[in-house]
C-alpha cells in the first residue's frame, strides 16, 4: 500500500535484504526509455542515501553527485522478499527521484508481484511530495506506468480471479444457486472496474501534463483493448503511437493482440514478427507467445511449436509457452505408432504442465489441464492384493485406503468399482467390489485407482483462480465428469449444467448434460440440448446417435430419428456402437423387428472384424429379436452365446453343488454336460441293456449312481436304472435302453450340470430361453428350466409366474393358483404377481376375488400398475351389468375409471376403448364407432379389442360385411400375435369371435330372407356359412358347449325353411340341397330332444323349456315337409333327365349330319383344288416350249446374218449399195402369232398370207400384244374351256348333283331308322 502515516520509521537495516546497504562508485541511474523497459530482469534497485548527506548529493534527475556515498541495492531476486510497505517507506524518507520509484514498480511486476507493483507506483503518483520538483518527463512517466500497472493488476485480476487467496469458498458460493453471480464474483468485477477507472484517471492526468505523450498512448489503448473497444485501442496503437512515433515495441505488441482478437490471425502474425525482428531481446517470451498463438490458429502447427519453445527458451517459467508446447505435443501423440515413444512423450508432456503448475498455481488453465490428466491417469495403491476366483471380496492392506465408490484397477485388466459391505464379510484388511474376480486365484497383485479426489480439488481450484466463463465451464465440466463416473448422477447434471451457462458452445459439457437428462427422465428436453450441441458441432456422432434413439422413443417422427442415425453411421460407418444404438431403435416398434436383427447381424460382422468381445447384452437382445419374429432355432443359439459369454466372465469352475443336473431335458442341453470317467464298459451278450465294467473300480467308490445319464461312445444315451455286482465279481449297470458300441469297450461318461443357472448374471437369459420354449411349443423343457430357477434362486418372481401361466393355459387352474400362492409368499406386494393373481380370478369370472386384488393394487398407488388396475376395476363393473337393480351404477363406475385414466394419460387407447363400449352400452352408437375407430388410428391396431368392438357396432347397425371383415381382422390379428382379448386361452377366444361371425352371417341371411323374392336368393349360402363356422367354434371349443350346440341346430333349421321356400319365391333348387336340409333337421332333432330331456332331469341347460318345444314342433313339422319336397324334387330331377338325354339324341344326330355334310365339302374342294394344279403344270409345260422356240428362231436369225454379210463383203468407204443397207438382213420374219393363239389350225393357214404381207415392225407389235394377252391377260383357261364345251359343263354339272341328292336320301333314310 502506499506510505500512510503511522509507519514506523526504519531505524536499522535489519528489514531489507542482505547486503542492502553498500557503497557504490557506479553510475546507478535508469534510462527514461519510452517502452517502459528502464531495466532488464537481472538488474539491480539503487536506492542512494540521502538522509545521512543531508540530501545534497542528487541532481533533479536522480544522479548521484557524490559517488561515494551510501547506497541500498536490492536484487531481482531479493525483491519478494521485500514488504511493500517498507520500501515505499525507504523511498520516501530517501527522497528517492521518480525514476527509481518507476524501477522499484517495475521490479515487482517483473517478479509477477502486479498488486505491489501497482501500489507502489500508486503511492509515488498520489504523494504531492515524491511529484513535486521532478521534471514532466519524470512525472509523465510516473502517472503512465501507474495506469499501465493498475490494467496490469486489473488483467490479473479477470484472468485470475484474484488468486487463491480469499478466495476458497468461492467456488462453493457460486454453486449454491445456479444461475446467480456469486458476491465474491461480483466483488471482483467491482475490483476490476475500480483499476481500470484508476488507469483511465491517470492516464488522464498525464495527458494535462503533455497530450502527445507515447506511453500515455499505450496505456490508453491497452485499456480499450480490456473494455473490448477494438477500434479505438487501434486508433492509439496503430494512428498515434506507430503513426507518430514508428516502431514501438508496446504498440507493435497491443496492436497485434488488437488483431488477434479481431480474428486477423495473419495480420497479427506479422506484427509479432515485426516486433521480434525489430527488438529481438526487449520483445521477450510474450512476443513468442503470441506469435505461437497466431501460427496455431493459421494451422501453422510446427512454426507454433517452434515459437512456445523458443519463449520457454527465453523465459523458462513462462506458463504460456509451457502449455502451448504441451497442447501440441498432446495433440501429436496420436501420429505416434511406437508404444515407448508414446509415453515418452505423454510423461514430457505431463512434466510440462506440471511445471507450469509450480510456476504460477493459480493458473486455471493449468489446472484444468491437469485435472484432465488425472481423471484419466490410473494412480497405484501402496501395498499387494490376493483375489480368488469367484470371489467378490479381495484382501490386501491397502483396504483402509478405498472408499465405497472408488473406481479401482487389478492387476492390467480387471476394472471394477469398490461398494459398501452391507453382509460384513470384510474386515480391516479386505474390501467389496462390485464383481466377481473372474481369473485364476492368484496373490500380490498391484492395485491402481482414480484419484477423483485430486481431480475434483484441482477443478475447484481452476474455478476460483478465474473469471474467464470459458475456463470455469471447462472446470465445472471436469467436476461433473467426476459426479458421472461415480454414478451421482444427480450432481453430475447440476455441474453439466452450469457448465451450459457458462460456456453455451462447449458440447462435451452439453452431451454430459443430455445424458444425464436421459437417466433422469426427461426425454424432451435431453433430445432440445442435443439439437443445440448438433448446430455447433454438426457431426458429432454420440449427439447424432442419442438424438435418434430419444426421436424413436418419443414416437413423434421417427422418418426424421433415421435420418440421424443414419448420418452418424455415414460418418463413422466401422463404429459397431453407433449400428447397436440403431439396432436398438428399430427394436422399439414391432414393425421394424426383422430390420432390427438385421443391424444387431452387422453390428456382431463388425466386433468379430476387430476382434472385439461381443457383449452378453447383445447376444440377449438378438435372442429375444428371433423369438419375436419365431425364429427359435436361432433364438436358442443366441441364448446359448450370451451364457458362455457370461460363463467366461464369470471365469470360476463348478462346483460339487454346481454340478448337480437340474435339468435333463436335450433341449436345455446348454446347462449340463458328460463328464468322462475312468470307467470303462462293454455290451453284455445276453442283454443289450446290461455294461459290464470293465475297469477296475469297486461298487462303492463307483462314480456313477443309479438315476445317472450316461453316454457311450457309440453314441448311446442313457439313464442308469441299476447297479448290481455279478457272479464272477464284476460290476453291472443296467440302462432304460439297448447300447451301441462302436468297438468292444467304449469309455463312460457322465451327465454333470454347469455353473450357468447358478450365476446371476445368467438368470435373465435362462428364462428368455425358457420363454423361447413355450413359444416354440416345448412346454416340458421350458417347465423344467423354471423350476430349476426357482430353486436355484428362490425369489426369481417372473418363473413363478410362467409356470403359472403355462398352467392355466393347460387347465390346471388348481397348480396355476399353487404358483401364484408361492410367488405371494416370496414377494407379497409384488403387483406383477398381484396382476397376474387378479388376471386369474377374472378369467374364472371370480368377480370379487379380482376387485379386492386390483383395489390393494390401487392402494399401493404403483404408477407402473395404476392404470392397469383401475382399467381391470373398469372391466370387472362392466362384465357385471346384469346384477339385479344395479346396470345402471356399474356403467356409471365403469366409465368412471376409464375416464380417469384418460385424465392422467390421454393417449391410453385401452381406456379410450373402454369408454366406447360404454357408449354403446347405452346405445350411442355413433359415438362409440368414432372412437374405436380413434382408438384403431392411435394403436395402430395393436389393440385388437377395438376391430372386435367395431364389429359390434357395424352389426347393429346391420353392416354385415364390415361386422366380418372387422372379426376377421380381429381373428388374423389374435392368431399373429399370439395374444387374446381376454385372460382366457386362446382356442377360446377363437370359439367366441367364431360364434360373433356365425351369428353376423346368420343375422345377415334373416335379413336377406325378408325380400321372399328371387333376391333372397343368397340367404341360402350365409346360412351355409354360419353353419360352417358354429362347427369351426365347437372343435375350438375344449369343453361341451350347449348353447353353441342349440345355436347349430337352430341355424340348422333356419337354413331347411330357407332351402323349402325356394319354391315360393321363384328361386331354384336342387333335389341335394333339400336332402342336406332334410338331414340338418334329423340330425338336429334328437339333440334338442335329449336337451329336453337333461331339462326333464334336473340338469342345467341355460334354455327356456318352450324354447326348445317350439323347436321339435318346428322340426318335425319341416322334416314331414321336407320329405315331400324331397320327393317332388327327385321327379323333377328325373324328367329332367329323360329331357335332357332326348336333347342329347337329338344333339348327337345333328352332330353328325354337320360331320358328313363337312366330309362332302372337303372332297369337292380337293378335287377342285387338283384340276387347277393340273391346268397350272400345262400352262408350265406351254411356257417351256415357247421359251425354247424363242431361243431357236434367236439362234438362226443371227447365223443367217452372219451369212449375209460374208456374201456381201466390206462395204465401200462413204456409201452403200442400196437402200437397205445394214437394216436388211434378207430373212424372213417369224410369225409368232400361231405361238400364243389357241385356235386351232385352219385358222392359222388362212391367215399365213395376210401376215406375210405386214412388216417387220407390225409383226413384231403383234406378237409381242399376243403373249401378254395370253400369260397375262384377263381371260382364264377356264373361262376358255367354258366357251369351247358348254354342252359338257352342263352334263357334268346335272351328274354331281344327281349324285349329291343320293347321298343326301341316304343319310335320311339312316336318321329315321
Amino acid at each position: 500500500m502506499s506510505g500512510e502515516a503511522g509507519i514506523e520509521p526504519i531505524t536499522s537495516e535489519e528489514e531489507l535484504p542482505p547486503n542492502a546497504t553498500t557503497a557504490n562508485n557506479e553510475d546507478t541511474s535508469n534510462n527514461n526509455n519510452i517502452s517502459g523497459g528502464g531495466g532488464d530482469n537481472g538488474k539491480s534497485l539503487v536506492i542512494p542515501i540521502t538522509t545521512s548527506t543531508n540530501g545534497n548529493n542528487f541532481n533533479n534527475d536522480g544522479n548521484n553527485k557524490d559517488s561515494g556515498g551510501l547506497f541500498i541495492e536490492i536484487f531481482p531476486e531479493e525483491i519478494s522478499s521485500v514488504r511493500p510497505t517498507t520500501l515505499t517507506k525507504v523511498l520516501r524518507e530517501e527522497q528517492a527521484p521518480l525514476t527509481t520509484w518507476c524501477d522499484a514498480s517495475l521490479l515487482y511486476m517483473k517478479a509477477k508481484r502486479e498488486k505491489e507493483g501497482c501500489d507502489l507506483i500508486n503511492a509515488a503518483a498520489d504523494s504531492e511530495d515524491v511529484m513535486s520538483g521532478s521534471n514532466n518527463q519524470d512525472r509523465l512517466r510516473v502517472l503512465s506506468s501507474a495506469g499501465i500497472a493498475a490494467l496490469a493488476q486489473a488483467n490479473k485480476q479477470t484472468e485470475g480471479g484474484g488468486g487463491s487467496s480469499g478466495g476458497g469458498d468461492a467456488f462453493d458460493n457460486d454453486m449454491d444457486e445456479a444461475g446467480e453471480t456469486s458476491k465474491s464474483t461480483e466483488a471482483n468485477e467491482k475490483e476490476v472496474e475500480e483499476l481500470r477507472a484508476m488507469a483511465d484517471a491517470r492516464f488522464v492526468k498525464a495527458d494535462n501534463i503533455n497530450q502527445v505523450n507515447p506511453m500515455t498512448w499505450i496505456g490508453r489503448g491497452m485499456l480499450n483493448l480490456a473494455n473490448n473497444k477494438y477500434d479505438q485501442a487501434r486508433f492509439y496503437f496503430e494512428n498515434l503511437t506507430l503513426g507518430q512515433y514508428g516502431e514501438i515495441l508496446p504498440a507493435l505488441i497491443g496492436m497485434a493482440a488488437v488483431k488477434y482478437l479481431e480474428k486477423d490471425f495473419k495480420g497479427a502474425q506479422d506484427l509479432y514478427g515485426r516486433a521480434m525482428t525489430k527488438f529481438p531481446v526487449q520483445s521477450g517470451a510474450a512476443a513468442r507467445v503470441g506469435f505461437g498463438m497466431a501460427s496455431y490458429r493459421l494451422g501453422q502447427t510446427d512454426r507454433a511449436k517452434a515459437a512456445f519453445r523458443r519463449a520457454h527458451e527465453i523465459d523458462s517459467e513462462n506458463v504460456d509457452a509451457l502449455v502451448g508446447i504441451a497442447v501440441l505435443e498432446m495433440a501429436s501423440l496420436d501420429e505416434v505408432l511406437d508404444a515407448r515413444e508414446y509415453r515418452a512423450k505423454a510423461e514430457n508432456v505431463i512434466k510440462m504442465i506440471s511445471m507450469a503448475n509450480l510456476v504460477d498455481h493459480t493458473n486455471a488453465m493449468v489446472q484444468n489441464h491437469l485435472a484432465n490428466h488425472y481423471f484419466w491417469k490410473w494412480t497405484p495403491v501402496p501395498g499387494m492384493a490376493k483375489a480368488e476366483r469367484g470371489s467378490d471380496v479381495v484382501e490386501g492392506s491397502m483396504a483402509s485406503s478405498l472408499e465405497p465408490g472408488d473406481i479401482i484397477r487389478i492387476g492390467r485388466e480387471f476394472e471394477t468399482l469398490v461398494v459398501a459391505d452391507e453382509d460384513d464379510m470384510a474386515d480391516d484388511n479386505s474390501f467389496k467390489i462390485k464383481d466377481s474376480w473372474k481369473f485364476e486365484s492368484t496373490t500380490g497383485q498391484k492395485i491402481w485407482k482414480k484419484d477423483y479426489d485430486r481431480v475434483v480439488s484441482l477443478a475447484k481450484g481452476a474455478y476460483n483462480s478465474t473469471n474467464i466463463p470459458e475456463v470455469q465451464a471447462e472446470s465445472l465440466y471436469m467436476l461433473a465428469r467426476v459426479y458421472h463416473a461415480r454414478g451421482d448422477m444427480e450432481q453430475a447434471n447440476k455441474f453439466y449444467e452450469k457448465a451450459c451457462k457458462h460456456a453455451p458452445e462447449l458440447s462435451p459439457a452439453r452431451f454430459g448434460l443430455a445424458q444425464t437428462l436421459i437417466w433422469d427422465e426427461a426425454y424432451d428436453e435431453a433430445a432440445a440440448h442435443l439439437r443445440l450441441l448438433l448446430g455447433t458441432c454438426s457431426n458429432a456422432t454420440d449427439a447424432l446417435a442419442a438424438l435418434g434413439l430419444l426421436e424413436v422413443r418419443g414416437g413423434k417422427d421417427r422418418r426424421e430419428a433415421f435420418v440421424y442415425l443414419k448420418k452418424a453411421i455415414d460418418l463413422d460407418p466401422f463404429n459397431a456402437d453407433l449400428v447397436l444404438i440403431e439396432a436398438l431403435a428399430l427394436q422399439q416398434h414391432e414393425s421394424d423387428y426383422p430390420q432390427a436383427l438385421d443391424r444387431y447381424r452387422k453390428a456382431l460382422r463388425l466386433l468379430e472384424a476387430q476382434s472385439k468381445p461381443v457383449p452378453a447384452d447383445v447376444l440377449t437382445n438378438m435372442g429375444v429379436l428371433c423369438h419375436e419374429t419365431k425364429q427359435y432355432n436361432e433364438a436358442l443359439e443366441m441364448y446359448g452365446k450370451a451364457l458362455n459369454v457370461v460363463d467366461a466372465d464369470a471365469g470360476a469352475d463348478a462346483t460339487e453343488e454346481e454340478k448337480e443336473v437340474l435339468v435333463k431335458h436335450k433341449d436345455n442341453s446348454l446347462f449340463w454336460d458328460y463328464a468322462k470317467t475312468a470307467v470303462t464298459v462293454k455290451v453284455s451278450g445276453d442283454d443289450e441293456r446290461k455294461l459290464i465294467v470293465s475297469s477296475d473300480a469297486d461298487i462303492d467308490s463307483l462314480v456313477v449312481k443309479v438315476g445317472d445319464d450316461i453316454s457311450l461312445e457309440g453314441g448311446t444315451e442313457a439313464a442308469v436304472t441299476e447297479i448290481s455286482k455279478g457272479g464272477d465279481g464284476s460290476i453291472h449297470i443296467l440302462i432304460d435302453g439297448d447300447a451301441e458300441l462302436s468297438s468292444g469297450e467304449s469309455s463312460l461318461s457322465v451327465k454333470q450340470g454347469n455353473r450357468k443357472l447358478h450365476n446371476l448374471s445368467s438368470i435373465s437369459i435362462a428364462f428368455n430361453l425358457a420363454r423361447a420354449h413355450e413359444s416354440a411349443g416345448r412346454v416340458v423343457p421350458a417347465v423344467e428350466l423354471h423350476k430349476a430357477i426357482v430353486k436355484l434362486h428362490p425369489s426369481y418372481v417372473n418363473s413363478y409366474l410362467r409356470l403359472a401361466c403355462i398352467a392355466r393355459d393347460c387347465g390346471s387352474l388348481k397348480e396355476c393358483a399353487e404358483w401364484l400362492k408361492s410367488a405371494v409368499a416370496v414377494a407379497p406386494g409384488n403387483p406383477e404377481v398381484l396382476t397376474l393373481v387378479g388376471n386369474l380370478h377374472l378369467s374364472l369370472c371370480d368377480w370379487a376375488p379380482a376387485q379386492k386384488v386390483f383395489d390393494q393394487l390401487l392402494a399401493q398407488k404403483n404408477q407402473q400398475v395404476e392404470a392397469y388396475s383401475m382399467l381391470s376395476m373398469g372391466n370387472i363393473y362392466f362384465n357385471n351389468l346384469n346384477t339385479v337393480g344395479k346396470y345402471s351404477k356399474h356403467l356409471q363406475y365403469a366409465a368412471d375409471f376409464y375416464r380417469r385414466i384418460l385424465q392422467k394419460d390421454n393417449a391410453n387407447a385401452y381406456a379410450a376403448n373402454g369408454l366406447g363400449t360404454v357408449l354403446a352400452e347405452k346405445g350411442k352408437l355413433l359415438e362409440a364407432k368414432e372412437v374405436f375407430n380413434r382408438v384403431r388410428e392411435v394403436s395402430g391396431d395393436t389393440i385388437a379389442d377395438a376391430l372386435l368392438n367395431l364389429g359390434h357396432i357395424y352389426l347393429a347397425q346391420k353392416k354385415h360385411p364390415e361386422a366380418l371383415q372387422m372379426y376377421l381382422s380381429y381373428m388374423a390379428r389374435t392368431q399373429s400375435s399370439g395374444a387374446q382379448i381376454t385372460s382366457k386361452s386362446q382356442e377360446d377366444d377363437e370359439a367366441e369371435v367364431l360364434q360373433y361371425i356365425a351369428f353376423a352371417h346368420f343375422d345377415w341371411a334373416r335379413q336377406t330372407e325378408l325380400f321372399n323374392d328371387v333376391k333372397a336368393a343368397p340367404a341360402d349360402e350365409r346360412y351355409k356359412k354360419c353353419i360352417e363356422y358354429l362347427e369351426m367354434a365347437m372343435k375350438k371349443s375344449k369343453r361341451e358347449n350347449i348353447l353353441l350346440r342349440f345355436n347349430w341346430c337352430m341355424a340348422k333349421l333356419q337354413a331347411a325353411n330357407c332351402v323349402l321356400q325356394k319354391v315360393n319365391r321363384n328361386i331354384r333348387r336342387t333335389a341335394q340341397e333339400v336332402k342336406d336340409a332334410l338331414t340338418g333337421l334329423e340330425e338336429s332333432l334328437p339333440i334338442i330332444q335329449t336337451m329336453i330331456q337333461w331339462k326333464q332331469e334336473k340338469r342345467k341347460v341355460p334354455i327356456q323349456s318352450s324354447m326348445l318345444t317350439d323347436f321339435v314342433s318346428q322340426c318335425k313339422h319341416n322334416i314331414d315337409s321336407a320329405k315331400g319336397h324331397l320327393n317332388e324334387e327327385l321327379r323333377k330331377e328325373q324328367d329332367a333327365q329323360a329331357l335332357r338325354d332326348i336333347q342329347r339324341m337329338d344333339a348327337e344326330a345333328s352332330k353328325k349330319s354337320n360331320e358328313m355334310k363337312a366330309s362332302l365339302d372337303k372332297e369337292k374342294e380337293a378335287q377342285e383344288e387338283e384340276e387347277r394344279e393340273k391346268r397350272a403344270m400345262d400352262k408350265m409345260k406351254r411356257v417351256a416350249n415357247l421359251t425354247e422356240g424363242w431361243k431357236t428362231a434367236d439362234t438362226a436369225a443371227k447365223k443367217e446374218k452372219s451369212t449375209s454379210k460374208k456374201k456381201k463383203g466390206d462395204a465401200p468407204p462413204g456409201g452403200v449399195d442400196d437402200e437397205g443397207g445394214i437394216f436388211d438382213t434378207d430373212v424372213a420374219a417369224a410369225d409368232t402369232s400361231a405361238l400364243f393363239d389357241d385356235s386351232d389350225d385352219d385358222d392359222d393357214d388362212d391367215d399365213a398370207g395376210d401376215a406375210a404381207k405386214k412388216t417387220e415392225t407390225e409383226a413384231s407389235t403383234q406378237g409381242e400384244q399376243a403373249t401378254q394377252k395370253d400369260l397375262f391377260g384377263d381371260s382364264s383357261d377356264e373361262e376358255e374351256l367354258e366357251a369351247e364345251n358348254p354342252k359338257k359343263r352342263s352334263a357334268d354339272d346335272d351328274e354331281a348333283d344327281t349324285e349329291q341328292a343320293a347321298k343326301k336320301a341316304k343319310v335320311d333314310g339312316e336318321e329315321q331308322d
